[in-house]
């Protein structure tokens, strides 16, 4: 029976990928499932084996840390509990690294997951796509989003596309190494279609560091690497260059940047201020100058968006719609909490980083180095799509980020722990 509930949660771990773009409410129900069958297979285990390597400590560390800052800056300032929620998060999927490390696990339905995620992501976007080309069904959404906002679509997108890709490490671990290697690369171009139409911009600007990455860790000969790395330009231009979209996406990018950075007479900035770049770095200014008059501890969660109306009334910004937040985790973060806050933040993501980089390093082992390295993909995705929104402002985001990261820790610590006894 305990070996059942292991493979389960093994099994479990499918969920989060596959359902994250294409079923309502599809991350919430995947982290229910893992959290539940997480709690049950500790509570078989109990008394659970709690000695960490100084790797783990660091891990658990940055994943408690954040979120207590933020619970000090709620419970002292007396604001509503709802801002504690998404953060707590992170503590709560602890349990669930736990279980996993403890249990015998096994990484195929991860794997599998990742791909079928990506490759639904594509199928998806592709569905929606036609559906906004037809002339007999009117779509109220102007942007290709399935049930997320679009930019959060796409940049689950692209990670699942090069999670995808990554399952290149697991080659000489394939049984049928040509079939596994298509299916990876099928994946890989389903997700990049689920980044494209629906036009996050933010998000490929994670393109060049994925590319480094790969050209850097990937265990493959150099001429290779080289081919790969011709292979990625064409994919970064292509699009631009064949896609009256996409270029369209980067050509208005472009020019409302422009028009706000240049403050042209001819220009009317009241009008650059609504458009989604404009708007963008209108908000950075208003949170740095937020941060500029409280650097300490900030003005609060939940307090960005009266802030930003004050500084609106007070003409020190253009007029634009009330956000609740920057569009910019670093900034957000120094305008509401401060450097306190901001210290606590890049502790979050370079302690996660340390863990995976430091696996990846070390380990010889084939699955450790793919879920290190994925890793990797995942903490630099999220902090590149941070800077130009906010990404754990949004459930979906949180979920995913969290359960992916405890997920993978886990089951690289089941696999030390094989091992180490083996």
């Amino acid at each position: 029976m305990n070996k059942i509930i292991e493979q389960l949660l093994s099994l479990s771990l499918l969920t989060m990928p596959v359902l994250v773009l294409t079923v309502h409410h599809g991350a919430g129900i995947s982290a229910i499932i893992i959290l539940l069958l997480s709690l049950w297979v500790l509570s078989i285990k109990y008394p659970v084996n709690i000695s960490l390597s100084n790797k783990e400590k660091v891990l658990i560390f940055s994943l408690v840390l954040f979120p207590i800052i933020i619970i000090f800056d709620v419970i002292l300032r007396e604001l509503q509990l709802r801002y504690l929620d998404y953060y707590l998060r992170f503590i709560l999927v602890i349990p669930i690294y736990f279980a996993l490390k403890e249990s015998k696990s096994d990484l195929r339905p991860l794997f599998i997951g990742i791909l079928l995620g990506s490759i639904g992501a594509g199928l998806f976007s592709l569905y929606q796509f036609s559906l906004y080309q037809s002339y007999y069904i009117n779509i109220k959404m102007d942007r290709i989003g399935g049930y997320l906002n679009a930019v959060n679509f796409g940049n689950i997108s692209l990670l699942l596309a090069v999670m995808s890709l990554a399952g290149l490490f697991l080659v000489k671990e394939m049984k049928f190494k040509k079939i596994g290697i298509v299916v990876c690369l099928l994946a890989f171009f389903m997700g990049l279609i689920g980044s494209i139409l629906p036009g996050s911009r933010g998000g490929w600007l994670a393109i060049p560091f994925f590319i480094i990455l790969f050209l850097i860790y990937t265990p493959i000969k150099n001429r290779y690497k080289l081919a790969g790395l011709v292979i990625s330009v064409i994919i970064m231009l292509g699009p631009y260059y064949s896609n009256a979209y996409v270029e369209q996406r980067v050509n208005t990018g472009y020019t409302n940047a422009m028009d706000y950075l240049t403050a042209a007479e001819s220009v009317d900035q009241s009008r650059v201020a609504l458009t989604s770049v404009g708007a963008r770095l209108e908000m950075w200014k208003t949170a740095w100058l937020i941060f500029k008059e409280n650097p300490i501890f900030g003005v609060g969660s939940g307090n960005y968006s009266q802030e930003l109306i004050t500084k609106m009334d007070a003409g020190e910004i253009e007029r634009m719609p009330a956000y609740t937040h920057a569009h910019n985790e670093l900034l957000h973060i120094l305008a509401i909490t401060g450097v306190v806050g901001f210290l606590g933040y890049l502790i979050f993501y370079a302690g996660i980083t340390y863990y995976f980089f430091s696996t990846l390093l070390e380990s010889h082992n084939a699955k450790e180095k793919y879920l290190s390295f994925i890793g990797i993909l995942l903490v630099v995705g999220f902090f590149i799509f941070g800077l130009t929104s906010y990404s754990f402002a949004h459930h979906t985001m949180v979920l995913f980020f969290s359960i992916m990261v405890v997920s993978l820790a886990g089951m690289i610590g089941s696999i030390e722990r094989d091992l180490q006894t083996a």
